[in-house]
Formats: C-alpha cells, structure tokens, sequence
C-alpha cells in the first residue's frame, strides 16, 4: 500500500490532538500486510471515479480501498487512532504491492444499479484480516464476495442510491437490535 509523504506528516497533527482509545483494544495485527487478494467486476463510472479520487489524493487504489475498507470494519476513530499510534494498517510494512485495472467483453453475473455492466476487472492485495472481515460481512449479507465490494464501492463513490438493502440490514431478531429499540423508545416517551 502506498502512503504519500504528505499523508505521512499529517499524522502528526492526529497524534498532537491527543486521540485516545474509547473502546477495548483489537488485535489490529497483520493489517501492515497486503496479503489476500480481492478481486471484483465494477462498472465504468465507477472505475473512472475510483481513478479521478486516487489522482486527486495523490493515493493508489489499493490504498484508498484499503482504507475504506478498513474503516467501514473497525470504524473511523479507529482508523484516525492506528494513524495517530501508527499501529495497525499503518506499521512499518515489508512491502508493497499495487492494484491492476483491465478490461474485458466479459459480463459480471451481478449489475450494479443504473451503471451499466460491470467489465473492468479490479484486483488488488489487501490485509488478510480485512479480507476475511468483508468475507464475514457478505455472508451475512448473502451475497457473493465480489458483489458486497462492488456495492461497498459504488455506495462510497455515489451515495446509498447506490447502495443495497442487503449489505445495510439489521438483524431484527438479535438481542442487541431489540435492547436498542427498547432504550430509544423510553427516549421518545419521555418527551
């Protein structure tokens, strides 16, 4: 993943503003690696957005990926906090690798909404820790892999017009959701 030099001298400003830890600590070890590899079929606007953003950042795909992909997992305080500590998905990494773009005639199984075909092939190496994150998260979601991160993506370019009711999805049934209804009732019936 490749970090701009600018990029690097802002952590130092997260760090001075004095980010501290607001949830149990996780085992963010390994995320320096790029080491899985996800593949996924994206229609052409999205490619030509994902190619316009990483020009305008100064950033590869991989890294601008890789990040959101790691703070739609752990969250965004998490991300600024393993910038600030340079832990996590910001340590020392042994290497670097970067993500390759082709096109082909070839039709994905799955269109994205009113983006036309999915024929530009998008590959590129991610923490493994990542990959199985998003793996988990598209099977709760019963959705093949390449289809909870072309919706991810095309929901981080364009809004939740893009998005999918599937990958967004409560389990209404879970103790949680329920303890959750019940609190913010009380809220509403105290007004």
């Amino acid at each position: 993943m490749r970090i701009s030099r600018s990029t690097v001298a802002g952590w130092d400003v997260l760090a001075a503003n004095g980010l501290s830890r607001q949830i149990p600590s996780r085992d963010y070890s390994g995320l320096n690696q790029a080491d899985s590899q996800l593949r996924v079929w994206l229609p052409e606007p999205a490619k030509r957005a994902l190619e316009q953003i990483c020009v305008l950042l100064d950033s590869s795909m991989t890294y601008y990926l890789t990040e959101y992909f790691a703070e739609y997992l752990y969250g965004h305080h998490e991300m600024l906090y393993m910038k600030a500590t340079q832990t996590g998905l910001y340590e020392a990494k042994p290497e670097t690798r970067y993500c390759a773009i082709s096109s082909t005639d070839a039709q994905a199984e799955v269109e994205a909404p009113n983006l036309g075909k999915n024929i530009f092939a998008l590959k590129i190496f991610v923490p493994k820790k990542i990959k199985i994150g998003l793996s988990q998260r598209a099977a709760l979601a019963a959705v093949t892999l390449g289809e909870f991160l072309r919706i991810l993506i095309c929901f981080k370019l364009f809004g939740c017009d893009y998005g999918h009711d599937k990958v967004t999805m409560i389990d209404k049934s879970s103790s949680n959701f329920k303890k959750a209804c019940a609190w913010e009732q009380l809220g509403e019936n105290l007004k």
